[in-house]
């Protein structure tokens, strides 16, 4: 009883002369952010009905049922979605602990490491294992995870240094000592999962990864003098290691390193195909052009206010991928220009909330958390719909909450669900004075 009366009453109290109370200030109630909870259901609900609408026609002919990627989806989303409910009812400060950061830490270099050297190979990419007949995508969980290590790693060496530890006599070995903590060893130790990723090879998910962990690192509020020296002792340590295993290797290694990356030269040639005028500037052939040409069809074919539900003739067997990476190019043509417009204003909604909670986080770890998560999801987001208007090269990025993909949308509830936690028992909390 005492413990709920602390929660809800602060320190600032005020008594008359006779001694009797006079006024104090109480705590305004904990609450979840709504707009994230509105536009998280919002997108969830749009999406499940416009992956019925794109992926039909390939369900039916592939799987003899046309709900079957609508089910698989709804399972994996509702399976998220009470992760989510679970994760936001619990105080956030439970997952501040250095062991569940740990703990977090190496199962996503073990998942990486696996997919490495058992993972299923599917066009050309090694990034599926399978478990119980199921697919999953363990580098859905690699990019919660890098943001997870990073808010926990960062919250317990600021923890450390409030309890007097890491502290040396000599100002110039404080200060390389400062820069090895902050930016040197967790930036080896993301490095470790980033390298192991783009071997797979899966270039996407390897920038996304580096964006939100430059994101994590900017909101951690590290020192200029840290940044500087920590990362030049990165830089050089990468250097090294980097130039012994290239030397170690031999020519049938190096080939296959080369030929990881083939597929990144082929996809900046379509880029620079469409952007091309003249013939001569083309380096893509028809076939390699041909996803792309067909998304901007569709996209066009929608005009303001689309074809119509359904009415999409695209996803007929012409757009490979309609309902997973090409997902936002169907909705542009059955809905129109303002079918895309609401997409993407759920999604600049969406980053508007999370990052007003990242604002109002009261301790570095709910900071780092939020703002890593936040950018994430939208990124990730508008990525996919750069690719699909032909904005940026074609990059393998699904659109969240809409495109096929039960391991990735899974994890982006959990994500959702360690904001909203965040926004309910991680924030400054306002207080109103009551007077008696």
């Amino acid at each position: 009883m005492k413990r709920k009366i602390k929660d809800l009453v602060s320190d600032n109290i005020a008594f008359r002369e006779d001694g009797k109370l006079q006024s104090l200030d109480v705590y305004a109630p904990l609450r979840v952010n709504m707009g994230i909870v509105i536009i998280a259901i919002l997108m969830m609900a749009f999406g499940i009905v416009m992956l019925f609408s794109a992926s039909m026609p390939k369900a039916y002919t592939s799987q003899g049922n046309s709900m079957y990627y609508v089910i698989h989806q709804g399972r994996f989303l509702l399976m998220g979605f009470g992760c989510a409910a679970l994760i936001t009812f619990l105080p956030i400060k439970k997952f501040d602990k250095w062991p569940i950061t740990l703990i977090v830490y190496l199962m996503a270099v073990a998942l990486a490491v696996l997919t490495r050297f058992m993972g299923r190979v599917i066009n050309g990419s090694r990034r599926w294992i399978y478990i119980g007949g199921i697919s999953i995508q363990p580098s859905e969980f690699i990019k919660i995870a890098i943001v997870f290590f990073i808010a926990g790693y960062r919250s317990f060496i600021q923890k450390m240094r409030k309890k007097g530890h890491f502290r040396t006599q000599n100002e110039q070995t404080q200060k390389t000592l400062d820069a090895l903590l902050d930016i040197t060893l967790p930036g080896i130790m993301v490095l470790i999962c980033l390298v192991i990723v783009v071997l797979q090879p899966h270039m996407s998910c390897f920038l996304i990864l580096c964006v939100i962990s430059a994101v994590c690192f900017l909101c951690c509020g590290i020192p200029v003098r840290s940044w500087l020296r920590g990362g030049a002792l990165l830089l050089v340590c990468c250097l090294i290691f980097g130039s012994v295993a290239y030397l170690l290797m031999d020519s049938s290694d190096k080939k296959k390193l080369e030929q990881n990356f083939s597929h990144v030269v082929t996809r900046l040639n379509i880029f620079a195909t469409m952007k091309a005028e003249d013939e001569e500037e083309k380096k893509a052939d028809e076939d390699e052009m041909y996803q792309s040409e067909q998304s901007i069809i569709a996209i066009g074919s929608g005009g303001i206010t689309g074809v119509g539900f359904g009415n999409s003739r695209q996803k007929y067997m012409y757009l490979p991928e309609a309902h997973n990476d090409y997902v936002y190019s169907i909705i542009c043509e059955e809905l129109g220009f303002a079918g895309g417009l609401v997409v993407m204003l759920l999604f600049w909604g969406f980053a508007a909330c999370g990052f007003i909670v990242s604002w109002q986080a009261d301790s570095l770890f709910t900071r780092v958390l939020t703002a890593g998560y936040t950018t994430l999801i939208t990124l990730q987001a508008f990525l996919n719909i750069g690719v699909a208007i032909g904005a940026i090269p074609p990059t393998g990025i699904t659109l969240p909450f809409f495109s096929y993909g039960g391991t990735a949308n899974f994890f982006f509830m959990i994500a959702v669900g360690m904001i909203l936690s965040v926004s309910k028992t991680g924030r400054k909390r306002k207080t109103v004075k009551l007077v008696v």
